[in-house]
């Protein structure tokens, strides 16, 4: 079946795939909480703030261990499912309806996060790099921040360029591609069910570390360590992610 490019990023919004995405287990985001909490050195009930947090995985499981965090994301769609899975866990989450780039912060944190390719996702507005700054100024001094994205070459040389995932009727199709001269990946799905159909387009800017590091420079971070998952392994030329753990 011939996909149809949606003519703006529309990844996040309602029907996303990634409302259902496979590999987002409840395990997997408590093991990559207690990554958090051990690398950012927080107090008990410290202010936390989330940044992209989609549907509040990450925020959720926080909350649920006693901290106060303030979760934004610029579409909707994702903050309303993240209120709608904060309140079946009992939990209370700030969520806020608003992208990184204009978030202006009412409080100071103790850390910050941007997970899950956060840094780099491209919307109608562009690419979303100078949310850094804000991040940097809700931080309170010595607050530290953790960046997870992919590691440029390593995507492009594993890159997968058609996946399919379901059965017959139901199912979700993949087609990625990447622009060298903007070192973008641009992602299509196909959501299949029965007769029904949407496509989605998520786009996102891919860094390699030396660029990481000088982005996260140009706003005033400091650097503190590179892992390549979440249970500590050290940043290797091969590793697929980066984790970047960086402070104030």
């Amino acid at each position: 079946m011939q996909q149809l490019l949606p003519d703006r990023p529309n990844f996040f919004e309602t029907g996303s795939p990634y409302l259902h995405h496979p590999l987002l287990t409840p395990e997997r985001t408590a093991a990559e909480v207690d990554f958090v909490i051990t690398r950012l050195q927080l107090p008990d009930r410290a202010r936390i703030l989330d940044v992209g947090c989609g549907f509040g995985r990450h925020s959720i499981e926080l909350a649920r261990r006693g901290f106060a965090v303030t979760a934004i994301d610029p579409a909707p769609a994702m903050v309303a499912a993240a209120h709608e899975r904060a309140k079946a866990a009992g939990v209370s989450v700030e969520f806020q309806s608003v992208s990184g780039e204009t978030f202006a912060a009412a409080n100071r944190y103790a850390a910050a996060i941007c997970l899950f390719t956060t840094l780099g996702q491209i919307s109608a507005t562009g690419e979303n790099s100078a949310l850094l700054g804000n991040i940097f100024a809700a931080l309170l001094p010595g607050g530290r921040l953790i960046v997870e994205l992919p590691q440029r070459a390593v995507a492009v040389e594993t890159l997968k360029r058609h996946e399919r995932f379901g059965g017959d009727d139901r199912y979700t199709e993949v087609n990625r591609e990447f622009d060298p001269s903007s070192n973008t990946m641009s992602e299509r799905f196909e959501v299949v069910d029965g007769d029904n159909r949407r496509d989605f387009l998520l786009r996102y800017r891919l860094f390699s570390r030396p660029e990481v590091e000088r982005l996260l420079a140009a706003h005033g971070f400091g650097l503190n360590a590179f892992y390549a998952d979440y249970a500590g392994a050290p940043l290797l030329h091969s590793s697929p992610t980066m984790i970047v753990v960086a402070h104030r």
